[in-house]
C-alpha cells in the first residue's frame, strides 16, 4: 500500500511540474508594447517583442476576447472582464484579429512589430510562444508560452479636447508637436 501511495505521490509531483514549465514565461522574451492590463486609447496598437538571445523563434498571435451575449458573440469591454473569467469555457472565445507571425532572433538584442489597426474599444489577448523549430510536431514544438491581456477604451470627451484648447508660446509649440507625434 505505501508503494501505490509513493507511486502516486511522484506522479503527481511530475505532472504539477510538468504544467508548471509549460506556462512559464520564456525570460529572454518580453513585451515591450503595448503595456499589459494598462489601458490605451486608439484604434490601433503596435506589438513590439524584444529578445535578448540569438536563435529565438517566436510564434505572435493576437486575439479579440469575445463572449456570448444571447445568440450573438460580442467583444468584452474592459468593465466587464472581472464577469467574463467567472463564465463557462462555452460562453467564451477568442476571435484572431491578425495571421500568426513568425520570428527568428538573429543577434543578442532582436525585435519584432507589428501594427493592428482598425479595433474596436474591447480587450484583446496577445500570445507568445518560443517554439523548438526543429520539431516536427507543432504542440511538443512549445517550450514557453505566455499571454498578455490588451485593454483599449474608447476616447472620452475630455481626453478628445487635450489638444483643442488654444494656448500661446511654449506650450501651444508642444501640443502641436505631440499632436503630429500621436495622430490619435
Amino acid at each position: 500500500m505505501r508503494k501505490i501511495f509513493l507511486i502516486m505521490a511522484v506522479l503527481l509531483v511530475f505532472c504539477a511540474f510538468t504544467g508548471v514549465s509549460f506556462a512559464a514565461a520564456d525570460p529572454a522574451v518580453t513585451l515591450v508594447n503595448p503595456s499589459e492590463n494598462e489601458p490605451i486609447v486608439a484604434n490601433n496598437f503596435l506589438i513590439s517583442v524584444k529578445a535578448t538571445q540569438a536563435g529565438k523563434f517566436l510564434r505572435i498571435n493576437a486575439y479579440e476576447m469575445q463572449q456570448k451575449s444571447g445568440d450573438a458573440w460580442v467583444l468584452v469591454q474592459t468593465e466587464e472582464l472581472e464577469e467574463y473569467d467567472k463564465k463557462k469555457e462555452d460562453e467564451k472565445r477568442l476571435v484572431s484579429i491578425m495571421s500568426e507571425e513568425t520570428f527568428e532572433s538573429k543577434g543578442a538584442v532582436s525585435f519584432f512589430t507589428h501594427k493592428v489597426e482598425n479595433i474596436a474599444p474591447g480587450v484583446y489577448l496577445i500570445r507568445i510562444d518560443t517554439v523548438d523549430a526543429t520539431a516536427t510536431d507543432a504542440e511538443n514544438a512549445v517550450l514557453y508560452s505566455k499571454e498578455y491581456r490588451i485593454l483599449v477604451k474608447e476616447k472620452t470627451e475630455e481626453e478628445s479636447k487635450v489638444f483643442e484648447s488654444q494656448k500661446s508660446g511654449t506650450s501651444q509649440f508642444l501640443q502641436s508637436l505631440l499632436s503630429k507625434i500621436f495622430k490619435n
